[in-house]
This record gives structure tokens, sequence and C-alpha cells, in this order.
């Protein structure tokens, strides 16, 4: 997808997508970095046009999976172009699918990342969110969140044993990068 379709996409559906870019290759590495190398399943909250996801399934091993969820109709459609075994598209709300991550056919969760809008969330979604995460995670797994604000560092703080971010500046605008490990 070109940049500025993917910005067309955003300013048609504002309220539902949180981005105003593409993310830059500085913020997907940092947010792959965060990934350990044994962690073989892996599930997106707000995938978008997949740059991110490509970037994953280079990662993986072939017998690796990923889930990527997305709300946007848009995206699942650019999403859906991506041909490759290991991954599933789902077309949904995360909040109401992290509820139950044993219906998304992994055998666990090592890692979920997310770039979804937490300003778009109410504060409970916000909480149910990160509780549910929290639950459907392996021992050692590890949820990565990028966005443009520290709005769900106190609730990561509250519900996992360990937390860092770190501030991505060349994005625009600049990303910050939390990582929580259970």
């Amino acid at each position: 997808m070109k940049p500025i379709d993917f910005i067309k996409i955003a300013v048609k559906d504002y309220q539902k997508v949180g981005a105003v870019t593409i993310s830059s290759k500085h913020t997907i590495k940092r947010v792959l970095k965060a990934l350990k190398p044994e962690y073989k399943y892996i599930v997106e909250y707000g995938a978008g046009s997949g740059v991110v996801t490509k970037e994953i399934l280079n990662l993986l091993p072939s017998d690796g999976r990923i889930v990527a969820i997305e709300l946007n109709e848009n995206f699942v459609k650019e999403l859906s172009k991506i041909k490759d075994d290991r991954l599933t598209v789902l077309h949904g709300d995360v909040v109401k699918i992290s509820k139950d991550f044993s219906k998304l056919g992994l055998p666990r969760v090592d890692a979920v990342i997310s770039s979804i809008p937490a300003s778009f969330l109410k504060p409970s979604e916000r909480r149910e969110l990160i509780s549910n995460t929290f639950a459907g995670l392996t021992s050692g797994g590890r949820l990565i969140i990028y966005q443009y604000s520290l709005l769900l560092l106190p609730i990561l703080k509250r519900v996992f044993k360990k937390v860092n971010y770190s501030l991505v500046l060349r994005n625009l605008p600049p990303y910050f990068v939390m990582i929580a490990e259970k």
C-alpha cells in the first residue's frame, strides 16, 4: 500500500484509524527487537495495512503463526493480500476478541503487538483489553504497544510484572514503544 493510500483511509475513517502515516522502519525495528527469538505465536492488534505484519512474518519460523486483528475493512482487504499460510486475518474488535484467545487457533500466545489508539477506547475497555491480554499470554510473553502517548503505561504497570518504554523520534509523529512482560 502506498503511503498516500494509507493517509486517505486514515482521513476517511479517522474515528477508527489512530495513525496518520505508515509506521517508519525505525519504529518497526524497535517493535521487532522486543520479540524474543523463541516467540512463534503472535497476535497483532490493529494490523493496519500490514507493514509490521510483513516484517513479523519475515522473522517467524516456518511453523510460527500470526493472527492479525483489524477493525477497518479497507485494511482487512489489504492484509488479505498477504499470501502466507502462517497469517490469519480477523476482522473485528480487539476488546471482544481478547476475551478468549483459545478461539484464535494458536497453541499459545507468545506476544501481542498493538498499535491500536488507546484514546479511542473507553477507560474500562483499556483496562479490560490489558487484563485480557495478560491472561491470554503465556508466561514470559510480552505485550508490545506502540502509539503516540503513554496513556496505557499506568495500566500496564498495574497488571504486568515488568514494563519499560522508549521513544522512537524517527517516526512522524514520534511513537512510544511500551514493552510489558508477563
